[in-house]
C-alpha cells in the first residue's frame, strides 16, 4: 500500500508503503493519494482525512471484509473509488458516512449487514455508480441533517427496504435503480425529510413501490414504477408526494392509495395495469391532483379512481379509459372536480356519485360506458357544465332524492333513456339536449319533481319528455317526437282460399288500385300457352 505525498508539506518525503490502511491512512495528510494493492483486507477501514483512496489496478481489485463491525467509515470530504466492501455484521453498517462531503465512486457493497450504506450527521456525500446488495437489512439509509446526492447507482436484493429518508434528512437520486427487495422500493418518513427523485426504477419489490409518511415531501421526476407486490405509490398522514411525468404500471393493488390528509400532485403522468383503484382516496383533507394524466387499462372489478370519507379529487385534462368504472365518489364531504376530462371505454358507470356526495364536471366527455353518470341517493348532486354523453345505455340516472344540476349538457345515441329520474329523485336540467337515443329523450316516473328548462329532444325513437306522473316542471322545452317509419311486413298473413283478393291486395306505389268488379274478372288467356296464368302479385297460393 503506498501513500502518494501531495500535501502542502516540504519538509516531508513524498512517498510511502505501507502494510495496512489503517497505517496508511495514519501517515497521510490533507490532499494525499494513498493506492491500494489489489488482495483482501480483513479490517475496518476509517477515512478521517481529505485524500483519494483507490485501488491500484483498478475497481474490484481491493476487498475489504472485516470481522466485524464497518467495513469503511468516511468522516471527511475523502473521495474513495473502486472498492469492494463485504460485511457480515448485522448490528452495524457496512458503509457509514457520517461528515464532510465524501465522494464514493464506482464500488460495490455485497454484504449482510443492517445497512449498506448509513448516511448521517449532517454528512453530504456524493455516490456515483455504486451497487448496494444486502440481504440482510436496508439497502441505503439517509438520516438526520444529512443531506446526500445519488447518481446512476443500484440497490437490489435487500434484506428490507431498498431506500430510506428519514428524520429531516434529504436526498437525490438520479437514474438509480431499485428492484427485488423484500420491502418498499423507497421510504420516506418524517417532518422535514425531503427526496428529489430523477429517471428512477423502481420494481420487483415485496411492498409499496414509493411510500411517504409522517409528513415527508417526495419530488419524483421521470421515474417508473412496476411489478411491486403491493400499492404503487401509497401515502399517510399528511405526507405530499409530487410526480411528474413518470410511469406506473404492473400493480396488483391500487395505482396510488393516500390516507391521512397526505397529498398527491400529478402531471403527465400514466397509471396502467392496476387490479384495484388507479387513484383510492380516503380520509378528510386527503386530496389527489391531476393534470394531463393518463389512467387506463384496469385489469380488476374497481373504479379507475375512488374518494371518499371526505376525501377529494381535482382532475384536469386527464383521459380514463378501458376501466370498469371511471369515478366513483361516495360519502357526505366527499368531492371531485373533472375539468376538460374524457372518461371512455368504460364497462359499467363512468361517474357514480352516492352518500353525500358532490361532484363538479366541466367540458367533461362521456363514450362508450354502459351509465354515463348515475347521482344515486339523497344529498348526493353537484354542477355539471358542458357535459358531452355519446353512446352510452343511459345517459344520467337520478334516484332517490339526488339533486344534480346540468347546464347546455348533451346526451347523443343513448340505447335507452338519455335521462332517467326515478324513486323520489330531483334534478335541474338548463338547456340540455337529447339526440338520436333509442329510448326517451327524458323519462321522469314515480312523480319526481324534475326541473327541465329550456331543453330539447330530438331524433328520439320513444318520444322527447315522457312523464308518468304529474311532478316534473318542464318551461320552454321543445320536442320534435320524431320517431322512424314503420317497416313494410312483407311476412304477414295470406289470404284464405277463396277469399277475396282486393281485400288484401295493395298495388305497387304508382299503380292505379284494381276496382272490386275488376279483380273478379276471369283471368286473360296468354297468347302462347291455353292455359290460364293469373297475375302472380294477385293469387300467391294460386297453382295448376
Amino acid at each position: 500500500m503506498r501513500v502518494t505525498l501531495d500535501g502542502a508539506s516540504r519538509w516531508r518525503r513524498r512517498s510511502g508503503e505501507y502494510a495496512s490502511m489503517a497505517e496508511a491512512m495514519a501517515a497521510a495528510e490533507t490532499g494525499d493519494t494513498v493506492t491500494i494493492g489489489p488482495g483482501v483486507y480483513r479490517e475496518n477501514v476509517t477515512v478521517d482525512k481529505a485524500v483519494t483512496v483507490r485501488p491500484a489496478e483498478g475497481p474490484g481489485t481491493v476487498r475489504i471484509e472485516p470481522a466485524f463491525g464497518t467495513g469503511l467509515a468516511l468522516l471527511a470530504s475523502a473521495s474513495v473509488a473502486g472498492l469492494v466492501i463485504e460485511c457480515h455484521d448485522g448490528s452495524a453498517p457496512a458503509v457509514l458516512v457520517q461528515a464532510g462531503e465524501p465522494e464514493l465512486t464506482d464500488c460495490r457493497i455485497s454484504t449482510r449487514s443492517s445497512v449498506g450504506i448509513e448516511v448521517d450527521g449532517g454528512a453530504r456525500p456524493t455516490v456515483r455508480r455504486c451497487t448496494v446488495e444486502n440481504a440482510g437489512g436496508l439497502g441505503v439509509r439517509v438520516s438526520g441533517t444529512a443531506a446526500a446526492h445519488f447518481e446512476e447507482c443500484e440497490v437490489l436484493s435487500a434484506g428490507q427496504t431498498g431506500m430510506v429518508v428519514r428524520t429531516g434528512a434529504s436526498a437525490r437520486f438520479e437514474r438509480c435503480r431499485v428492484h427485488h427487495a423484500l420491502g418498499a422500493a423507497l421510504v420516506l418518513t418524517g417532518p422535514g425529510s425531503v427526496v428529489d427523485a430523477l429517471d428512477c426504477e423502481f420494481y420487483e419489490v415485496n411492498g409499496n413501490g414509493v411510500q411517504a409518511e409522517d409528513r415527508a415531501l417526495g419530488r419524483l421526476t421521470g421515474c417508473t414504477v412496476q411489478r411491486v407486490s403491493d400499492n404503487g405509490l401509497a401515502l399517510d398522514t399528511e405526507a405530499v408526494l409530487e410526480l411528474t411525468g413518470c410511469r406506473i404500471h404492473d400493480i396488483p393493488e391500487n395505482g396510488a392509495d393516500l390516507r391521512g390528509r397526505s397529498v398527491l400532485r400529478l402531471r403527465d403522468t400514466t397509471l396502467r395495469s392496476f387490479a384495484r383503484n388507479g387513484l383510492s382516496v380516503w380520509d378528510p383533507q386527503t386530496r389527489v391532483e391531476a393534470v394531463g394524466c393518463e389512467i387506463r387499462d384496469s385489469t380488476g372489478d374497481y373504479p379507475a379512481v375512488w374518494v371518499s370519507d371526505g376525501a377529494s379529487a381535482q382532475l384536469s385534462h386527464c383521459r380514463v379509459h378501458d376501466v370498469p368504472d371511471a369515478l366513483f365518489v361516495l360519502d357526505q364531504g366527499s368531492s371531485a372536480e373533472a375539468t376538460d376530462c374524457s372518461f371512455t371505454q368504460v364497462r359499467n358507470t363512468a361517474v357514480s356519485v352516492s352518500d353525500g356526495a358532490t361532484v363538479r364536471l366541466d367540458q367533461v366527455r362521456v363514450q362508450d360506458a354502459n351509465t354515463g353518470l348515475w347521482f344515486r341517493d339523497h344529498g348526493s348532486g353537484g354542477l355539471l357544465t358542458g357535459l358531452e354523453v355519446a353512446d352510452v345505455a343511459t345517459g344520467v340516472i337520478v334516484t332517490k332524492g339526488a339533486d344534480p344540476v346540468l347546464r347546455q349538457c348533451t346526451v347523443r345515441g343513448s340505447g335507452e333513456a338519455a335521462v332517467y329520474v326515478s324513486a323520489g329523485g330531483r334534478g335541474s336540467f338548463e338547456e340540455c339536449t337529447a339526440t338520436h337515443g333509442k329510448g326517451f329523450g327524458f323519462h321522469v316516473i314515480d312523480g319526481c319533481r324534475t326541473a327541465l328548462t329550456r331543453c330539447r329532444a330530438e331524433q328520439n325513437a320513444r318520444g322527447g319528455f315522457e312523464f308518468s306522473e304529474p311532478g316534473p316542471v318542464a318551461e320552454g322545452c321543445v320536442s320534435d317526437d320524431a320517431k322512424p317509419p314503420p317497416r313494410p311486413n312483407r311476412s304477414g298473413p295470406r289470404p284464405r282460399p277463396g277469399a277475396t283478393p282486393h281485400r288484401w291486395y295493395r298495388p305497387p306505389a304508382g299503380r292505379p288500385r284494381p276496382s272490386p268488379r275488376a279483380a273478379r274478372r276471369p283471368a286473360r288467356r296468354s297468347r302462347r300457352c291455353r292455359t290460364a296464368v293469373p297475375p302472380r302479385s294477385r293469387w300467391p297460393n294460386w297453382t295448376r
